[in-house]
């Protein structure tokens, strides 16, 4: 069974063979010491909107929370959390082991990379692969060109990502953020003229009354199809609970509310344009249903590709990838970075990773130690960690306490090219709460820990994949 977890936070979507199984936008709601998930959540933002949180996804980390949110301290606390009501919420009648591949944000850099994976690995869904949502959906069309652009709108932002091909090879080379044009953005700017109307042609100000605006924003998906399908005037509804009042939207004012924003993305494509000629533009998702988005993109060649187009090729693509990869490798959590779209260009760069791992350009084994190593201490990975109130730190291939940075005086790890602990000195070593012995293998995800400081194994591969673990 081939699962897939595309992680827009607008819609948290879960794939079974190439068919959505269940879907869940990125809204919790926390009521008393429970917490609900989902549409249910969504469904209270504007009525309670200091008990709704729709950040974790968008701005994972481990950064504590000015207060707590019931057992949440923190938003990868959160997403752990939505990633197990997820899979309660569509488990069906089977409770197999899941062996997911997860479909990243564009925007997400290699710490909140390497904390995803992390959480992902002690949910339901066990992660075997990650990819970037846009090489996804370039790969998925199979351009021509050299360079295309990926637009996809998440809940805070809107991403321009470049995609740039040689020799059949795609590569996601860098990421623009938009806040602005983000659906919680774009939701603001229409309800507000929404409002503007009401207020007009009624005695009704919407955003006066939660219960007003949340009806609204419930709305908001007929108003944004309405205008994509090049309607002018949209017809709008307030139930105030002993009547119901009408009012019309017009096109052109929801287009006036959103014209700063789309002037801000109208620079950054200029900015591009001049830099490359005849770029293929490819609307991921539901962004091609963004009010007045298509005109940016007048001039230039424009292809919408749906969730599933983008999921299927995924689950298929990775899928040739676990046929080639050794036995170990299936335990860790891999980062495909390029996709080959003929099997003669993976074969040209030798990309097979049950034969050879790429680190900087230079080809290991496959049973090698390959790889930047890190240390995940509180939420973020470091090569080093000299920061106040964290005393390990990675030196070389030996992990030891900082106090003095004198190693013969200091507890310390050493690990071996292999990563197996090969020698332990001075204070009380531990891996996953077991003594620590000479000869253990660490594997991503596998907790270290000298006295009472912690710190979580990864590793860091560059190339097509990289693993990372918790």
């Amino acid at each position: 069974m081939r699962t897939a977890l595309l992680l827009n936070d607008k819609r948290i979507a879960w794939y079974e063979n190439g068919v959505e199984r269940q879907a869940s936008p990125g809204f919790i709601y926390t009521d008393k010491k429970a917490l609900r998930f989902g549409e249910d959540a969504e469904e209270q933002s504007r009525l309670h909107p200091l008990n709704t949180h729709h950040t974790f996804w968008h701005r994972l980390s481990q950064d504590p929370f000015s207060r707590p949110v019931v057992n949440c301290r923190h938003a990868a606390d959160m997403v752990f959390a939505h990633l197990n009501a997820l899979f309660e919420s569509g488990q069906l009648e089977t409770n197999t082991e899941q062996q997911a591949l997860l479909l990243t944000p564009a925007n997400y850099n290699e710490l909140q990379l390497a904390l995803l994976s992390g959480v992902a690995r002690h949910s339901q869904f066990k992660p075997r692969w990650m990819m970037p949502i846009p090489l996804a959906a370039a790969a998925s069309q199979k351009p021509d060109a050299e360079i295309c652009i990926v637009v996809e709108q998440y809940q805070h932002g809107l991403t321009l990502s470049l995609i740039r091909q040689q020799q059949q090879v795609l590569q996601f080379d860098n990421v623009q953020l938009l806040p602005d044009l983000g659906y919680f953005s774009v939701a603001n700017k229409l309800i507000q003229a929404a409002s503007d109307a009401f207020v007009a042609q009624t005695r009704y100000n919407p955003q006066q009354n939660a219960a007003w605006e949340q009806s609204l924003y419930d709305d908001l998906p007929r108003w944004l199809m309405l205008l994509h399908q090049q309607e002018t005037v949209i017809p709008c509804q307030l139930h105030t609970g002993s009547q119901e009042v009408s009012a019309t939207l017009q096109a052109l004012e929801c287009l006036d509310e959103l014209a700063p924003s789309l002037e801000k993305l109208q620079q950054q494509w200029q900015g591009l344009k001049r830099e490359y000629n005849d770029v293929p533009v490819l609307l991921a998702g539901n962004s091609h249903l963004i009010p007045g988005l298509r005109e940016v993109f007048v001039e230039h060649p424009v292809q919408v590709v749906n969730d599933q187009a983008i999921t299927q090729f995924a689950t298929e693509y990775v899928s040739g990838l676990d046929s080639n990869a050794a036995e170990k490798d299936r335990e860790s959590v891999a980062l495909v970075r390029n996709v080959h779209l003929t099997p003669l260009a993976m074969a040209a760069t030798n990309n097979d990773p049950a034969q050879v791992r790429k680190t900087n350009g230079a080809e290991s084994p496959a049973n090698a130690f390959a790889g930047t190593p890190y240390w995940l201490s509180q939420g973020v990975a470091r090569s080093i960690s000299p920061d106040q109130g964290c005393c390990l730190g990675l030196v070389g291939n030996v992990v030891r306490h900082l106090a003095t940075g004198e190693e013969s005086n200091q507890a310390h790890v050493k690990i071996s090219g292999e990563a197996r602990i090969a020698n332990i000195h001075g204070l009380t070593a531990k891996l996953n709460g077991q003594r620590a012995e000479i000869g253990n293998q660490l594997k991503p995800g596998d907790v270290l820990s000298l006295d009472e400081q912690q710190v979580t194994f990864i590793t860091v591969e560059h190339g097509m994949a990289g693993d990372h673990g918790s």
